[in-house]
């Protein structure tokens, strides 16, 4: 039997869902010897193009740049199977944030206004690839077999898929939301008001962490990561992206803390005053795939301000 053989790439992304790959260690190892051969990935193979035809397609990061577009496109056309690995490609990532503002106000602050810019700072505008305006997903520029949330995706995950490929069935992949895999007990108790992780007390070690109106996005979010922050006390951020009942994260997150509160008497208006930055609190890992796509038009009007 042949063995399948992968291309992976990242576009605009941290390249830690290659890091997670990497993660693998010896799975990744028996995969090379038994199952995979790596045809063209920049942090395991000196191969600087793309090659014409290769089995599967694994893409990190989102579309942000010309540059991105084109490899995103190439390996569509190179590849049987693609993969969009990590929250960037699945959903747009923490930077489709960006998308909240005017493009050219994200390259005056990215290139002149940094607090570690140096004298006066200068827009590159040659040799570098055009920049789109907004964030985009990497399912709304080609077609995507599989999605692979995660921020980054666990490396057992990123195993599980290219294995289920290899074999020829479906991945097994979480459909659930977070709360299911999380430890802490749940009581139906109202928010009452919100609180922060720093600076407001000390979170009961064994309750649900939104009842005690830590602002958790576990009931909106994809199970996949056995509940990695809520156990160890932090809230949820979303990171997984949102389950495939949730047609809108934010949204359905909103709906979440109004739910814990109904018919209590709680002001849920009064609960939200709470939330500081409430687009990036709701859509941190998921504005560019958004009902709202993040379209600064739509969120503050026709200026864009």
């Amino acid at each position: 039997m042949s063995k399948a053989t992968i291309a992976t790439a990242q576009l605009s992304s941290c390249v830690g869902c290659h890091v997670s790959l990497l993660d693998l260690h010896e799975r990744l190892l028996d995969l090379l010897e038994d199952a995979i051969e790596i045809d063209y990935c920049y942090v395991l193979v000196d191969q600087k193009e793309i090659p014409e035809h290769v089995d599967v397609a694994v893409i990190e990061g989102s579309i942000r740049n010309e540059e991105d577009l084109e490899v995103a496109e190439e390996l569509r056309e190179a590849a049987n199977i693609v993969v969009a690995v990590g929250t960037c490609a699945c959903y747009g990532g923490v930077h489709g944030l960006a998308n909240l503002y005017h493009i050219d106000d994200v390259l005056e602050w990215v290139f002149k206004e940094t607090p570690t810019t140096d004298d006066e700072g200068e827009t590159p505008e040659e040799v570098v690839p055009e920049i789109f305006d907004y964030v985009r997903p990497l399912p709304e520029v080609i077609d995507v077999d599989y999605m692979l949330p995660g921020c980054p995706p666990k490396p057992e995950s990123i195993a599980e898929v290219i294995t289920a490929i290899i074999e020829d069935r479906q991945p097994k992949l979480p459909t659930t939301n977070l709360c299911e895999e999380c430890p802490r007990e749940k009581e139906d108790i109202p928010i009452e008001d919100i609180k922060f992780r720093t600076g407001q007390g000390r979170p009961d070690p064994d309750k649900c962490l939104l009842e005690q109106g830590y602002p958790c996005m576990g009931p909106a979010t994809v199970a996949g990561c056995e509940a990695a922050c809520p156990s160890r006390g932090l809230p949820c951020r979303g990171c997984n992206g949102p389950t495939k009942q949730a047609l809108d994260q934010g949204a359905a997150s909103l709906d979440a803390i109004a739910s814990v509160s109904f018919e209590t008497g709680v002001d849920v208006e009064e609960i939200l005053k709470g939330l500081v930055d409430l687009p990036g609190k709701l859509y941190m890992f998921s504005m560019a795939a958004s009902l709202l796509k993040g379209h600064r038009d739509v969120i503050f009007g026709s200026k864009g301000e």
